[in-house]
């Protein structure tokens, strides 16, 4: 046995295992680096606090609620220089929710990319849609969808109720025709330091505005009982017999919908399954309808901890622009 060529087999095997090593190190401290970007180079990094508890549109202001100062400050120019640039029947920041809610259709695989495009035309005059399809403008259809993507890994509740809406839309569900009232509501199954985000979307069948309060009742929590006050809009039915579009139907539910993002926090102490209920009152304060969903509280940082929502944001970001590339 010739004890060069031995050595000289082990330090190349060696050689290439340390290669193989450093290679999946180098993507792994990759991968965790939170979201490159020079369009929105903090973005990443800001974790929302304060935001209102009614979304008046929903996307939108979802998404606002999770920029960076710098981002929104660029935000509030962009949505002030659209004055001009969208269609008679539009506002801004209706066209942008229209936008964003093809934009999501276009994700869940339910819109293509040309009936994206004609969507944008439908809101945006020919002056905004030339910059929205520049990707060398701040905010464009890329740039959106970046955002967008940011937004759900944050706080993918809110799409979950979205995408149960456009299924009742899709079967003309009987609560959106002969219900009085639809409320429906997602909550995280764990929550992790002693916090999580409740959403809450509510119909009103009745014909006619309504008052109405909604009491949220959290076990152990801080506080034990939250009661927002709202103004619930007369939402318009969908008709069995007529083959509604798919972005009418659900800009239309969403457009008449209440929205609510409420905030739920426990004390450290709290661990294990904790109920939490949600109960919809009339202007007597009758119960109209009420919901009853259970969370699991742990110490341990979970998928819905700050920190791991962060990272994921970061990396779904990073996925999409990945994808983009190709």
């Amino acid at each position: 046995l010739d004890t060069g060529d031995t050595l000289g087999s082990l330090l190349l095997g060696a050689s290439v295992v340390l290669g193989v090593l450093c290679l999946l190190n180098s993507m792994r401290l990759d991968d965790s680096i939170p979201m490159l970007s020079n369009t929105f180079p903090l973005l990443s990094l800001h974790a929302p606090t304060l935001h209102h508890s009614a979304l008046d549109k929903p996307l939108t202001d979802l998404m606002v609620a999770h920029f960076d100062p710098e981002t929104a400050g660029a935000w509030d120019d962009w949505v002030g220089s659209l004055s001009e640039s969208v269609r008679v029947d539009q506002t801004p920041s209706s066209a942008i929710e229209h936008l964003l809610r093809a934009l999501h259709l276009n994700e869940q695989s339910l819109l293509d990319d040309a009936r994206l495009l004609t969507e944008a035309k439908r809101v945006f005059k020919v002056t905004a849609m030339d910059s929205l399809i520049d990707d060398s403008t701040k905010f464009n259809l890329r740039s959106l969808r970046t955002l967008l993507v940011h937004t759900k890994a944050w706080e993918p509740g809110l799409f979950r109720l979205i995408d149960r809406l456009q299924d009742s839309a899709i079967r003309v569900d009987h609560s959106l025709t002969e219900e009085p009232w639809r409320l429906d509501l997602d909550l995280p199954p764990r929550c992790s330091q002693g916090q999580a985000d409740l959403f809450v979307l509510l119909h009103n069948n009745t014909g006619r505005a309504t008052n109405v309060k909604v009491d949220v009742v959290v076990a152990e929590g801080e506080p034990a009982l939250q009661t927002i006050r709202v103004e619930a809009q007369p939402s318009r039915r969908l008709d069995r017999s007529r083959v509604v579009d798919q972005v009418d139907s659900l800009g239309r539910l969403l457009d008449d919908a209440t929205v609510l993002w409420i905030g739920l926090a426990w004390p450290d102490s709290e661990l294990g399954s904790h109920p939490v209920q949600v109960t919809l009152r009339g202007e007597d304060g009758e119960t109209l309808s009420s919901i009853v969903v259970q969370t699991t509280l742990s110490l341990k940082a979970q998928q819905e901890s700050v920190g791991q929502r962060m990272s994921d944001a970061a990396s779904a970001v990073r996925r999409l622009a990945l994808s983009m590339t190709d």
